[in-house]
């Protein structure tokens, strides 16, 4: 008799512990309307670019650049992204930023630089003191693609060191010295 009610007892227990574990409408209604995120968040309250950026109207708006540079092998280019100090990309800071990641040598300027429709004119003092082959390749690969890049030249860019047109054939330049950005830039063969 004692079993018996030994059993009867664990029995209504494990009916009782269930009972209370299974979802029942009500319950799954509750759950389903409780957000999972507070609706005060900023991240549903910004839902545009104005609401993002409010309180930040006197921060200074900066543009950003990629600048290309050795990779540790030397034998081909990595992408860096950089903000200038200014709204609009100026050619001088690129080359400057470019003296920094050390792919230009200290005391390059900018000579000339035009630009006509989506096609560049580029005339520099220098550009490498380096006699290494994959050296001069990547020096010129990571200004004609930053150059490229960052004034959006579709057409190309003509590479000129102190007037005279600077050209590699791995580049394969068009007849009048235009160079393109290389997409395969990470490793130069």
């Amino acid at each position: 008799m004692m079993k018996r009610c030994i059993m009867f007892l664990a029995s209504a227990m494990m009916l009782l512990l269930l009972a209370a574990c299974t979802p029942t409408p009500e319950k799954n209604k509750a759950e389903s309307e409780s957000p999972v995120m507070p609706p005060t968040t900023e991240a549903v309250v910004a839902d545009t670019m104005e609401k993002r950026n409010q309180g930040n109207e006197n921060l200074p708006v900066m543009a950003a650049v990629s600048i290309y540079r050795f990779n540790k092998n030397g034998d081909g280019l990595v992408q860096e992204m950089e903000s200038l100090e200014t709204e609009e990309v100026v050619d001088q800071a690129i080359i400057d930023l470019m003296i920094q990641y050390g792919v230009l040598e200290e005391g390059t300027e900018i000579l000339s630089f035009e630009i006509t429709e989506d096609k560049a004119v580029l005339n520099l003092n220098q550009l490498t003191s380096d006699e290494d082959e994959m050296k001069i390749r990547c020096v010129t690969e990571s200004v004609v693609n930053t150059f490229t890049e960052n004034f959006e030249l579709e057409g190309g860019l003509i590479l000129q060191v102190n007037g005279e047109v600077f050209t590699l054939e791995a580049m394969q330049p068009e007849e009048d010295g235009t160079m393109y950005y290389n997409a395969q830039y990470r490793k130069l063969d």
